[in-house]
């Protein structure tokens, strides 16, 4: 005997997901909410190998005005970084997560190559996923002063994001 049992799932009733099962886009501004807090609570009681740093930035050349909050986290022994960043301007509110590569094994400057994905495309980025580089220098033990650029290494729609801004540890 043969039976065959089927389960539907109807996901277009919760918050998260649309009527066609996909999921709904979540404002930018909620998705650095929603990774700030998890960042505070999971790395709350961060172990001396890594480091959590909150800070503010605003572009310096295509998008002047634009102000950004950064939520970091660093993780020292593999030189591995993630970085979330939610920013409003006259180009509108965005966000991004990236993840990156220290390429110096220094205490006072880093320099990170990696790969960022930026919520919405515009003007300055023109594709959602883009190479990210940052440079930092550490200040101290906990003041960073950071710039970094994400763009998509195409000449059309590539003017890039440049942020620069401070950090501080946690």
């Amino acid at each position: 005997m043969r039976y065959n049992f089927q389960v539907r799932v109807r996901f277009f009733r919760t918050p998260v997901f649309n009527k066609h099962g996909g999921i709904k886009a979540l404002k930018p501004k909620n998705i650095f909410l929603l990774s700030f807090a998890a960042a505070l609570v999971l790395f709350s009681a961060v172990p001396s190998s890594a480091e959590v740093s909150i800070g503010y930035a605003q572009d310096i050349l295509h998008a002047s005005g634009t102000s950004a909050g950064i939520v970091r986290y660093d993780h020292l022994p593999t030189r591995l970084g993630a970085q979330a960043m939610y920013w409003d301007g006259p180009d509108d509110s965005n966000m991004s997560f990236g993840v990156d590569f220290d390429l110096l094994p220094s205490k006072i400057l880093d320099l990170n190559l990696g790969g960022v994905y930026i919520a919405r495309t515009r003007s300055i980025n023109g594709t959602n996923l883009n190479f990210s580089i940052g440079l930092g220098v550490n200040l101290g033990e906990r003041v960073r002063f950071q710039f970094s650029h994400f763009s998509n290494a195409h000449a059309k729609n590539n003017e890039g994001w440049n942020f620069v801004g401070i950090m501080l540890r946690l």
